[in-house]
């Protein structure tokens, strides 16, 4: 087996208890030496693949958030006829993942959790800006819109992810599509 697949392995493994510790207990308590006891390696293993517990958290994020962003660049060509077909990927990748999504938006942590969103929908906007060959931008406008959106999105998603019932997917979907066309026209307006 090669370097490249111990290293992920070990690194899956991490993350995978971390986001157990993290449904056992409150972010703020899971410790380093927690993990490493929990996964049965020194603390010396450990920082060789991750420099504390708020890198693994952030793996576990930037993971989701790309698998999100991969449907969307797949989907580019005839993005905005294809939001609902987008709103499904996303919903089929994020419906499995509820636990880990409403454990990631609930720790501890929110203020990196909330970064790395901005980042994901900044990434989106440049994206889908490059591709609609939009010169003329009112940055200002444009980072307020990002935050906007971003704040909208976050809340959204965290009420979603802490619902114990199961939402109606129909009204979920509504609710996404309306949401992604409602930031399509606040994007435009930006390049006008």
């Amino acid at each position: 087996m090669n370097t490249l697949s111990v290293n992920y392995e070990v690194k899956e493994k991490i993350k995978t208890e971390l986001f157990q510790s993290m449904l056992e207990m409150s972010y703020s308590k899971i410790t380093v030496k927690n993990l490493v006891d929990r996964l049965g390696m020194s603390r010396q293993n450990f920082y060789r693949y991750y420099l504390s517990k708020d890198e693994v958290l952030l793996d576990l994020i930037d993971n989701t958030l790309d698998s999100a962003y991969q449907i969307i660049e797949v989907n580019l060509e005839g993005v905005r006829e294809n939001i609902e077909l987008i709103s499904i990927r996303i919903e089929e990748l994020v419906l499995p993942q509820k636990d880990l999504v409403n454990e990631l938006l609930s720790c501890s942590n929110e203020k990196v959790v909330f970064s790395h969103l901005r980042s994901f929908v900044r990434r989106v906007v440049g994206r889908l800006l490059r591709e609609s060959n939009h010169k003329c931008i009112d940055q200002d406008y444009l980072e307020i819109i990002i935050s906007q959106y971003t704040g909208s999105g976050y809340h959204m998603l965290k009420t979603w992810a802490q619902n114990d019932r199961e939402l109606d997917r129909t009204k979920l979907r509504s609710l996404v599509v309306n949401f992604v066309e409602n930031w399509f026209n606040a994007v435009d307006d930006a390049c006008s």
